[in-house]
C-alpha cells in the first residue's frame, strides 16, 4: 500500500508541473506579448502571435482626409438599400 501512495504522489506532482508549465509556456506566448502589444498601441495578430501597426487609410493612399468620394459616388444608394430590406411577397 505504502508503494501506491507514493506513486499516485509522483504521478500527481508530475501532473501539476506539467499543468503549471502549460500555464506559464501560454502566458509567455500570448497573453504577455498581446498585452505589451496592444499597451503600445498595436494590433495583435493571434493566428501568427505578431504585433501589427495600424496605418490609417490615408497615410496608405496620400489621400487627404474629409475628401468627397471620386466622382461623386455614394456610400450605399438609398434605393438599393431599401429594395434589399423589403421581404418578398
Amino acid at each position: 500500500m505504502n508503494k501506491t501512495i507514493t506513486r499516485l504522489k509522483y504521478v500527481f506532482i508530475g501532473l501539476f508541473l506539467l499543468s503549471s508549465g502549460g500555464v506559464l509556456a501560454y502566458h509567455a506566448m500570448w497573453v504577455w506579448p498581446k498585452e505589451r502589444c496592444e499597451a503600445r498601441g498595436g494590433a495583435w495578430a493571434g493566428k501568427w502571435l505578431k504585433c501589427a501597426t495600424v496605418y490609417p487609410i490615408e497615410t496608405l493612399t496620400r489621400r487627404p482626409a474629409n475628401v468627397p468620394p471620386i466622382n461623386g459616388e455614394t456610400d450605399a444608394p438609398p434605393a438599393a438599400a431599401q429594395s434589399a430590406v423589403q421581404p418578398k411577397k
